[in-house]
Order: C-alpha cells, then sequence, then structure tokens
C-alpha cells in the first residue's frame, strides 16, 4: 500500500524548511514541511504551524463550533480551507487517532490538492495496460 504513493509522490517523505506548496490555483500554502505521513486513509503531507502561510488560510465559519465547549475536547481535527477556489483543507490534528500517525499539535494536507513548482506533488496511478486475451 505504502509503497505505491512512495514512487508517485514528487518529495521525499523527510520533510525541509523550503519546499513551496501551492494550490491548483497558485496560492502559496506552507513554505516548507515535516514529513509524508502515509497512512491507512493514504498520505498526507506534515506541516508545523510556522510552516503554514497564514493569510493563505481561513475557517468556515461551519467548522468553528469545533472550537467550542464541549466539542473542543472531543474532535479530532479543527477544519482550515485556503482562501481560494481550490478550498483545499488542512487539519490542525487535536487527537491522535488509529489508523496514522498524526501528532497533535501539527497540521496535514492531501498531496493530491497541493503543487510544488507547477507540478502535482503526487502523480496518478498509472492505468494497467488491459492484456489481450490470447496472452
Amino acid at each position: 500500500m505504502g509503497t505505491s504513493y512512495e514512487k508517485r509522490l514528487r518529495i521525499p517523505l523527510s520533510g525541509d524548511d523550503h519546499t513551496r506548496f501551492e494550490t491548483s490555483t497558485g496560492l502559496l500554502v506552507a513554505s516548507g514541511y515535516t514529513r509524508v505521513v502515509i497512512g491507512e486513509r493514504g498520505p498526507y503531507i506534515e506541516f508545523l504551524p510556522g510552516h503554514l502561510i497564514w493569510d493563505s488560510l481561513q475557517m468556515p465559519e461551519e467548522e468553528k463550533y469545533r472550537l467550542e465547549h464541549p466539542w473542543k475536547d472531543q474532535v479530532f481535527y479543527v477544519e482550515w480551507r485556503t482562501k481560494d477556489q481550490s478550498n483545499v483543507k488542512v487539519y490542525d490534528q487535536k487527537r491522535t487517532v488509529d489508523y496514522a500517525d498524526y501528532k497533535v499539535g501539527l497540521f496535514y494536507i492531501s498531496p493530491f490538492d497541493l503543487f510544488v513548482e507547477g507540478e502535482p506533488v503526487i502523480t496518478k496511478l498509472e492505468k494497467k495496460k488491459s492484456r489481450s486475451p490470447s496472452e
């Protein structure tokens, strides 16, 4: 499972402080990342708060309840979104989960939603060539 994602990523699994991540519209979302986490629900790029470009993000009104009592102690994440048409979801991790090694206090974005140097962070899955019946 993880190997397929690893081969398709255009960034190393371990992070750096200079890779610039943009949305499909070219909005700068982050500069740097800590690592790529590959869990049961696929790959996610992990960011420190200082990697994110906060002027590019907003919390949707309908998600603000996650910060209030009694929800704030029960939710697994707080949702942020980019301020452009791509509307990329950013997870602010608040609790650990069983299906991936997400860290509380860090942020996660799907590599399927991000671009580096104008190219998707992860390549699309190649379709298998169909075999002829005679093979």
